[in-house]
């Protein structure tokens, strides 16, 4: 294969999409949804400092549902 074509290749590979340490799953996973962050309450920041469970967005992705 070609250097262009293996780009092409890879390129088109669907990588996970990244978590931050409070999601309980990617986003998009089947039965999740954006939510507060229970850590700083929607804001992105505790003390002063970014959040570290949201990373600073404010959100995480949470299970909803029951069962």
């Amino acid at each position: 294969m070609q250097s262009n074509e293996l780009t092409m290749l890879f390129s088109s590979i669907k990588l996970p999409p990244e978590m931050a340490p409070g999601d309980e799953a990617p986003a998009g996973t089947p039965g999740t949804g954006e939510n507060v962050c229970r850590m700083c309450g929607g804001t992105g920041r505790v003390d002063g400092h970014p959040c570290t469970d949201c990373e600073g967005s404010g959100k995480v992705n949470d299970g909803i549902g029951g069962a």
